[in-house]
């Protein structure tokens, strides 16, 4: 566990929230206290929302924000709620007029069984006792539990009234070490939690010299190292070329490039680009270019990328090259590829003559070529079939697994709101579908309700748009639900 200093994360919050940081939070605190005993059982959807708002306020270098905890106290969370009055009144109610000890195990009673108080998560319930006696509660937010843990070393989970109390206690025990008020704990503890990652440190690569084995490529891919042994075994004992397909976002150029570390006998044999639509045949196997001379321009056969990674593998036939072709569906392949579509599948000992040097070309056995192609761009099937029939077709698919395996080895990172927002993504747009986005969206470090939501509005969000553009409602649905789910879980 790393260490985290305290008093410089708290100097450093302090500093960035300016001087209203405690009293402005201590005014919303205590609106939020009179607005809840002026309407308690009677609010309606518009009350609730209001409420939310209140919850969020807080002051930030002298300007009033809605941001204080998570997105969902001034959107999903309340609105969801909204839906329902009759139950936020009861459970508001339960949580808020009777002896504190009954509130709190009904508070236990929500948290080891969510139905009972739906779309509340954790947040909502535990900012009611919060409100109650902010020096014996706090709010329960995954980011302030995990900052928590960061410097107790403890675990966290708002599970049931025992849990509930254990990380009251610790947070307790942490303030007054720290003489930090309640208002301040939950934005003090949040940036304690973004510092203290990313925990798990991905092993360095081997040394130069030595290749990836087959499971080195499996543990750092988190997939089966059967899948990728079936891999190498299709590249190595048929066609030496392959491409990696599949929607944004499941790691396409990642697995290629790891597996190319398994291929090539040196990482100095390894050549990567991608393609767009001004690449050329010129580019990839040889043109004319332009030199300067004394009388002037003069032009120049020059070999392409392909074609000098080729000369350099047949002056080293005991070595292994490799070449990985990111977007290759960027490009018009046909003309790009030229006469290699018939020297891939007839390598070695067939050659042609290239058009602009005139001279004898083949391709190497000891040459692997690994594309990789968007399925969101263009579908695998609009490759020109002569191209397509020469290339062993990798799928690579939205994998939950992937996701878990990664989470699993990273204790700051919230496996549950990233799973649950992927398979809710997931499920809607559906797997087979060649937009479906992908598990590394979800595969950052720190994942709070913030960074989810930020990941919803200015990557996913938009990107569904340009696919879903004669489905608005179906997006919309989605939106309110990816908003609403992020709300509870974090």
């Amino acid at each position: 566990m790393p260490s985290i200093d305290s008093a410089d994360v708290i100097a450093s919050v302090r500093e960035q929230f300016g001087p209203g940081f405690v009293s402005g939070r201590i005014d919303a605190e205590d609106e939020a206290r009179r607005f809840i005993e002026g309407h308690l059982g009677r609010m309606d959807a518009a009350r609730i929302a209001e409420l939310g708002r209140i919850f969020n306020r807080h002051e930030k270098l002298g300007r009033i924000r809605y941001d204080r905890f998570t997105p969902g106290f001034t959107g999903a969370i309340m609105d969801k709620l909204g839906r329902d009055p009759e139950t936020f009144n009861r459970m508001t109610d339960l949580l808020w007029r009777p002896p504190i000890e009954e509130s709190l195990t009904t508070l236990g009673q929500i948290f080891a069984y969510r139905p009972t108080f739906a779309h509340a998560g954790s947040s909502l319930p535990s900012y009611l006792l919060y409100l109650r006696d902010p020096v014996r509660f706090g709010v329960c937010i995954n980011a302030t539990m995990r900052g928590l843990h960061a410097i107790t070393g403890n675990d966290y989970r708002a599970n049931g009234r025992d849990a509930y109390e254990r990380f009251c206690a610790d947070l307790r025990h942490w303030r007054e070490t720290n003489d930090v008020a309640p208002q301040e704990a939950d934005a003090i503890l949040t940036t304690v939690m973004r510092r203290d990652v990313p925990l798990k440190t991905e092993p360095a690569l081997p040394p130069t010299g030595r290749r990836l084995t087959t499971e080195e490529v499996a543990t750092r891919c988190y997939l089966p190292v059967e899948q990728v042994d079936q891999w190498v075994e299709a590249l190595t004992t048929g066609m030496r070329q392959a491409v990696f397909h599949g929607p944004p976002g499941t790691g396409k150029t990642f697995v290629a490039r790891l597996l190319a570390r398994h291929l090539a006998t040196s990482p100095d044999h390894i050549e990567i680009v991608q393609f767009h639509p001004a690449y050329s045949y010129e580019d990839f196997i040889e043109g004319l270019r332009p030199e300067a001379g004394d009388g002037g321009l003069r032009y120049e056969v020059r070999a392409g990328l392909f074609a000098r990674l080729c000369d350099r593998a047949a002056s080293a036939p005991g070595e292994t090259f490799v070449l990985i072709v990111d977007e290759m569906n960027r490009a018009d392949l046909a003309a790009v590829f030229g006469e290699l579509l018939f020297l891939l599948e007839y390598r070695g000992d067939t050659l042609v003559t290239l058009p602009y040097s005139q001279r004898r070309f083949s391709v190497p056995e000891n040459v692997f070529l690994l594309g990789t192609m968007n399925t969101a761009d263009r579908s695998l099937a609009l490759m020109d079939f002569a191209l397509r029939r020469r290339f062993n077709a990798f799928p690579l698919l939205p994998d939950e697994a992937v996701l878990a395996g990664w989470a699993g080895e990273r204790s700051a990172h919230n496996a549950d709101l990233a799973g649950g927002v992927f398979r809710l993504i997931r499920d809607r747009v559906g797997l087979e579908a060649s937009v479906c986005p992908g598990h590394s969206y979800w595969m950052t470090e720190a994942l709070d309700a913030a960074a989810a939501v930020r990941i919803w509005d200015y990557q996913l969000r938009p990107y569904l748009g340009e696919f879903w553009f004669e489905r608005p409602q179906e997006l919309a649905q989605l939106d309110t639900e990816v908003r609403a789910l992020i709300a509870e879980l974090a």
